[in-house]
């Protein structure tokens, strides 16, 4: 296993730059004065680049650019057919400048550039697309008022300002699919990408400025959330706050905005129960589990972390899970055959094995667990695909959120029992169900506390479209592009 960032070779390093990465600020590039940021990659914890940070002076002209684009300036003035060009422009730029936001993506963030390009760069394609489509078209309503000469219609009309606070684990496209959302509405967008990885979205900010936005209609401004981020939720010039993140800053962010009652929106973490019954196909469900639980080394919110099998075929399942779980290539993230990379960060990582460690005592370790020792992943944040069998429903690594490539199993004996273990969870995102009976996925389905249940698969298409709002601590407000909206009803008297 060869590392292939060594010597540096690659040209695509230049696009890290000898300068800090800098700040979008009204309608341009400009070095941030606030200090300098380092951008690490995981894969062998060495400093790759630096990205610039606002200062408080340039954090007010962000909101003020931002304030005057929405109210009146050249940007409010646009139709949502002329916002839908300027995204499908910028989408033009994605897809030519695909190869160097994967290659950040991947030394910034440690991830599989395999999965970037299949994945992260496709997804951000197909948000800019669907929002650009969705910016001529807002649904409205008329309802009957029961008087005849009074007419009501409803109308969805832009929030304003609008904050995004970007999640370190897949910055370029949920960044993308937020920051569409919010432009073809009509808002203004500051964003704001995660401290730990940045630079795809860095890179991005330098192309925005290509594709002729008015000036404020979007913003980047990276930095540490105590600092760039907190100043930019309590200033009064911001209409709406919205995170993708965990629950924990969740709650720190609703404690900054309770005072102002601004309005606030966070897709939060989850600890998502994965349910495999006795008469499911069960390599489809080992293969499916696999990928639900090890993609992206499990930085994912809507991993399937806690798989639950019926006992009855309990161990088949986990030979072939485990099968599925060795067979990952797990290293270098710009090698094309790598599947899994490093994980994103050395607080992510200890913590991780602390659960590694939580699983060994309190269950068994049936693949995984053990700390890389070659050349390439030795001196890199890497983890192996970790199963971890026989775990109680209240051990910590099956009621926590690890958030890396630890999977616990349970076994449960019928569909009562798993019911009440998969919702037994103060989370609440996704779900999955693994059965051949109809009857047993429509119950299931049914009585499962979460937002999003995949019914013999995990993931789908259809996200950026559908949208889908967590239950319980998983979420908090709307989803898509309405949650960027603000519903008016008019009501006209006709005589």
């Amino acid at each position: 296993m060869a590392d292939s960032t060594n010597g540096r070779t690659d040209p695509r390093w230049s696009l890290f730059g000898t300068d800090p990465f800098p700040i979008l600020l009204g309608d341009g590039l400009v070095a941030g004065s606030g200090g300098v940021g380092e951008l690490v990659a995981p894969h062998n914890r060495q400093v790759v680049g630096r990205f610039s940070v606002p200062d408080a002076g340039q954090i007010e002209q962000a909101v003020t650019a931002a304030r005057a684009a929405v109210d009146g300036g050249a940007w409010s003035r646009l139709t949502g057919r002329d916002r839908g060009d300027l995204l499908r422009r910028l989408a033009e730029l994605v897809e030519k400048h695909a190869d160097e936001l994967a290659f950040l993506e991947a030394v910034d963030g440690g991830k599989a550039i395999s999965g970037v390009r299949s994945n992260d760069i496709a997804v951000s394609l197909e948000a800019l697309d669907y929002f650009a489509s969705r910016a001529s078209f807002r649904a409205g309503a008329a309802v009957d008022t029961g008087d005849p000469v009074v007419h009501h219609r409803s109308r969805w009309e832009p929030v304003g300002v609008v904050l995004e606070i970007l999640p370190w684990n897949g910055p370029l496209w949920t960044g993308v699919q937020r920051m569409a959302a919010i432009l073809a509405g009509g808002n203004a967008a500051i964003l704001k990408p995660a401290e730990l990885s940045s630079a795809s979205f860095l890179r991005l900010a330098q192309l925005i400025t290509q594709v002729g936005f008015p000036p404020g209609a979007v913003q980047v401004l990276p930095g540490p959330g105590r600092v760039v981020g907190e100043a930019l939720v309590t200033h009064p010039g911001v209409d709406l706050v919205s995170l993708t993140g965990g629950v924990q800053t969740g709650a720190h962010i609703l404690g900054l905005t309770a005072a102002s009652i601004k309005r606030t929106v966070l897709e939060l973490g989850g600890k998502n129960p994965n349910l495999v019954f006795a008469d499911a196909d069960l390599p489809s469900a080992a293969m499916w589990s696999a990928i639900g639980g090890f993609s992206n080394s499990g930085q994912i919110c809507a991993s399937g972390s806690r798989i639950l099998v019926q006992r009855l075929v309990y161990d088949e399942f986990l030979a072939a899970f485990v099968a599925h779980a060795e067979s990952f290539v797990v290293g270098d993230p710009l090698d094309p055959d790598t599947q899994l990379g490093p994980v994103n960060g050395a607080s992510q990582w200890d913590k991780i094995w602390e659960y590694v460690e939580i699983g060994r005592e309190q269950a068994t370790v049936l693949t995984g667990g053990v700390r890389y020792d070659d050349p390439v992943r030795r001196d890199g944040w890497y983890i192996p695909p970790t199963v971890l069998a026989d775990v109680a429903p209240n051990c910590p690594a099956a009621v926590d959120e690890i958030f890396g490539p630890v999977v616990t199993v349970t076994p449960f004996d019928d569909t009562a029992e798993a019911i009440r273990l998969a919702n037994d969870s103060r989370y609440g995102l996704t779900a999955g169900v693994f059965t051949s009976s109809l009857t047993t996925a429509g119950t299931v389905t049914d009585s499962l506390a979460a937002g999003q249940v995949f019914v013999n698969q995990w993931f789908g298409t259809g996200g950026v479209a559908i949208g889908s709002q967590g239950y319980k601590q998983s979420g908090l407000g709307g989803v898509g592009m309405e949650k960027y909206l603000q519903q008016k009803n008019v009501f006209t008297r006709l005589t």
